[in-house]
């Protein structure tokens, strides 16, 4: 990838984004101690969306150390754990990067505020390299690369060279090779679901079999969440009546490995989700005809009962998020997801 360590999974689409870690998301016990830190995180937050798996918290820990634990104190390693970063914030922007810290603390809690540092720099050269780019394209090969090496020599002295090595861009490689399959799965509109789902697993197994990343393979819950967020798989489902989209959403969990027993659990999931969906969107109907209609405090005593009788407890939870102008029902849905 002619030395750039890009950012490739982004927040939403398709990508490697979507890619592994929605993992740590949901999957990964963000054991930070109860004091907060920099990175945002205490132990009462830590224990909120990561306790669905324990086990798989301690594997990931136990993968980190065993990949990179030897040599952890170096730049170049500490780099490597970019690609992890990257796919946590991807699925989670607003607390990703406590989450991968806090995954750090317990992985090498030596080291962990180190790492940090040392991905803060790269990500200092990632804007660099976004800010720049229209300049560097127009410079002749040689003179693209003194620029890099000079803009990464000031970042990380003597630790550049070691940084921009063959373990860094291999990453890369994969990383690159995932984001091409899923952005041609994204446009294939003349193959079927299973076809898809064909494409995906092989393009994975191909990119992370045998690397620090492997992990991602054995997990069924990411690997079902990815597919469900690739454009082409929601416009799919979009198209379809309930009960053949329904089908269809355990069609692809089963594929993925789940067991009957997980898959019904997902459908009842499912269901409560499609109910919650058109309460809300018959809440933002009745709302938007009273903030057409009525203005000043008759329309805030009227859409406070409306709150009440649509969302009951969570009324003060709605009014809260309206006040910061969030609409939960104006997000986009993702089916299988949200």
């Amino acid at each position: 990838m002619a030395g750039k360590i890009k950012k490739t999974w982004v927040a939403i689409g398709i990508a490697v984004l979507i890619f592994a870690i929605s993992l740590c998301c949901y999957l990964i016990t963000r054991d930070a101690g109860d004091r907060p830190t920099q990175y945002g995180i205490s132990n009462d937050v830590g224990q909120l969306s990561l306790a669905e798996n324990n086990s798989f918290s301690d594997q990931i820990v136990n993968q980190l150390k065993m990949f990179y634990g030897k040599k952890i104190s170096e730049k170049s390693t500490q780099a490597n754990l970019i690609a992890i970063r990257d796919l946590i914030m991807s699925t989670n922007p607003v607390e990703g990067k406590a989450i991968f810290y806090a995954i750090l603390k317990r992985a090498f809690p030596d080291y962990a505020d180190d790492i940090m540092n040392t991905l803060d720099k790269l990500d200092q050269y990632n804007r660099w390299l976004e800010d720049n780019k229209k300049m560097l394209a127009q410079m002749s090969a040689g003179e693209r690369s003194a620029a890099l090496w000079k803009e990464r020599r000031e970042l990380f002295g003597d630790d550049a060279e070691k940084i921009w090595s063959g373990d860094v861009l291999a990453s890369d490689a994969r990383k690159e090779k995932v984001k091409d399959a899923l952005t041609t799965l994204n446009k294939a509109d003349n193959t079927t679901i299973d076809k898809k789902i064909e494409v995906y697993k092989d393009a994975l197994h191909d990119a992370y079999k045998d690397s620090p990343e492997e992990f991602i393979l054995g997990q069924t819950y990411l690997m079902a969440k990815i597919f469900f967020s690739i454009d082409a798989v929601q416009d799919e489902l979009k198209k379809m009546n309930p009960e053949q989209r329904q089908w269809e959403m355990n069609n692809i969990r089963r594929k993925m490995g789940f067991t009957e027993e997980q898959v019904e659990e997902f459908g009842k999931r499912d269901a409560d989700r499609e109910q919650r969906w058109g309460n809300g969107l018959n809440y933002m109907k009745d709302r938007e005809a009273i903030v057409k209609e009525f203005e000043g405090t008759v329309r805030e005593e009227r859409l406070k009962a409306l709150r009440e009788q649509y969302f009951q407890d969570e009324a003060k939870s709605i009014e809260l998020e309206e006040k910061d102008d969030f609409f939960r029902f104006k997000r986009p849905r993702v089916y299988g997801r949200n």
